[in-house]
């Protein structure tokens, strides 16, 4: 867009004794004849053949004219052609110029030429004492770095500044505009879009209704949420968005949402930064995601926040989700908390680290570092490595006035879900269990112990099934009377119900604010 300013020079020059203080006189050069137009009035001269005019520096052709001699004015004919100081050239079909008001009017078939670019239009004038020039219905400006056309063209010399309306299309090598309104400063050198505006870049595509740009320095912003949308398949959009393209950042404040449709995830937050070079999005002030199914609304949807977000596309496959300090996540069907939390579109897994916790059903899982296996938004297997742990409240207790858990310990776990439930816990290297059994019907209250090095627990309709144990295990029953409560806890029995999300809106409860 920078070639727009030359349109300005064009004008400037070609009208450039628009400041004059002192009126010159039209003088007639050549016509091959001469007569008057007795009809109109005998101060009308009719001029044939090889007309000439001289204006200030501005030498104006044309077949025939019409000159008012006492009004200093002309109409001219067939093949006008204007050149001032041999650089700037119009033709035209036929002119009007008045050399007391200052005023030219150029039409049919316009083209003004000078050497650098060309503006075709059927319409154009020019007020001198006003110092503003138009065309007006359709007009086209054809240069080697791009090619403009729009309904309306104004320019304001006291200003360097050029107005754009209606149907404004702009073409060039590496972007097109279709804009209401495209205003550009020549002085400052600045493009703002004014109205319904799309830009459209080989990668991505820009909708604003308000925004401007450096058409030198590639910086700019875009407000009234301006939506930026990528051939990946991601959209941003903001409050308001600034930028730096030769730098290769965006920044986005206020309501940001960021949409990567194929994969299905969209980030929201207060505060977004964005680098080009490797493709980053890092968001903040009370941000989260939401995980979904593209095209399938019946699935559940993961809620996920965190202090910061960082969103990175590895490639046109792979992108990679990061979030830190105080993560918090909430579906239907599973929740859980951590202090870092790592999610990769290539495996779709979700890494949690730092005190990871999960809840599904009754039951609570913890560990070292826990990865949740996703199908879409739904998680199929939850892996727990090292200091894994699995509590539930036991059910199903008369008898007892205080709160007894169920639970298993070992190195390493893997829960399988089907139907969005645990269906079967493998517990692996040195197993441990504690077990409350049901004593519905006036049974004593019993304490199950059990270890082994490998603990298959079967559950249906979110109840034990059964428990398979290999090789050699050992166990004990217990009366519940005769157990100290200090043995009715494994080591490392932490029971945080309290941290558990309860719906999507309860990740935010830990927030800072």
């Amino acid at each position: 867009m920078r070639r727009i300013t030359f349109i300005i020079l064009l004008l400037s020059s070609f009208l450039g004794v628009a400041n004059a203080e002192k009126v010159a006189n039209v003088v007639l050069e050549n016509s091959e004849s001469l007569s008057f137009d007795k009809s109109r009035g005998s101060s009308i001269q009719v001029l044939k053949g090889n007309v000439r005019f001289r204006h200030d520096n501005a030498v104006m052709y044309c077949d025939s004219a019409y000159f008012y001699d006492g009004q200093n004015s002309f109409d001219a004919f067939g093949r006008v052609k204007v050149v001032q100081a041999d650089t700037i050239t119009v033709t035209c079909n036929k002119m009007f110029y008045d050399g007391n008001a200052r005023l030219l009017r150029a039409r049919g078939d316009v083209v003004m030429d000078n050497r650098k670019f060309k503006l075709y239009t059927d319409n154009f004038d020019f007020y001198r004492d006003a110092n503003y020039g138009l065309y007006f219905n359709g007009g086209k400006i054809v240069d080697p770095q791009f090619e403009l056309t729009s309904e309306k063209g104004y320019y304001y010399p006291a200003t360097k500044s050029t107005a754009f309306k209606n149907d404004v299309n702009l073409v060039s090598a590496s972007f097109t505009i279709k804009s209401d309104t495209l205003l550009y400063n020549s002085a400052r050198e600045v493009a703002t879009l004014v109205g319904p505006s799309h830009v459209y870049y080989k990668d991505y595509t820009v909708y604003t209704e308000n925004g401007w740009a450096g058409t030198k320095t590639n910086d700019g912003a875009l407000y009234d949420y301006s939506i930026i949308t990528s051939q990946s398949g991601m959209k941003v959009t903001a409050d308001s968005i600034k930028f730096n393209k030769n730098q290769g950042w965006a920044k986005a404040y206020h309501n940001l949402v960021m949409t990567d449709s194929v994969n299905g995830v969209e980030v929201r937050g207060n505060y977004g930064y964005f680098v080009q070079e490797p493709q980053l999005a890092i968001v903040s002030g009370v941000p989260y995601a939401k995980k979904y199914v593209p095209n399938n609304a019946k699935e559940d949807t993961l809620f996920l926040h965190a202090d910061t977000l960082k969103y990175i596309t590895v490639d046109s496959t792979e992108k990679v989700m990061r979030a830190y300090n105080n993560v918090r996540f909430f579906r239907n069907d599973i929740q859980g908390k951590c202090d870092s939390l790592l999610y990769s579109s290539a495996d779709s897994i979700l890494q949690m680290h730092i005190q990871p916790m999960i809840w599904s059903e009754q039951n609570q899982l913890s560990g070292e570092q826990i990865n949740v296996h996703m199908e879409g938004s739904s998680p199929k297997k939850i892996h727990i490595t090292n200091q894994a742990m699995i509590v539930s409240k036991s059910e199903g207790l008369e008898g007892v006035d205080y709160e007894c858990y169920n639970q298993l310990s070992s190195r390493e776990s893997i829960g399988y879900m089907e139907n969005k439930q645990l269906r079967r816990i493998d517990m692996k290297g040195m197993a441990h269990s504690i077990y409350f059994p049901e004593n519905k019907g006036g049974g004593d209250a019993m304490m199950n112990t059990a270890e082994g090095e490998l603990m298959q627990i079967y559950l249906k309709d979110k109840k034990l099934e059964k428990i398979v144990m290999k090789p050699s295990p050992k166990g004990v029953l217990y009366p519940l009377e005769k157990v100290e409560k200090r043995d009715m806890y494994l080591r490392g029995f932490a029971w945080s119900e309290k941290d558990r999300p309860s719906s999507w809106k309860d990740i935010f409860r830990h927030t800072k604010k």
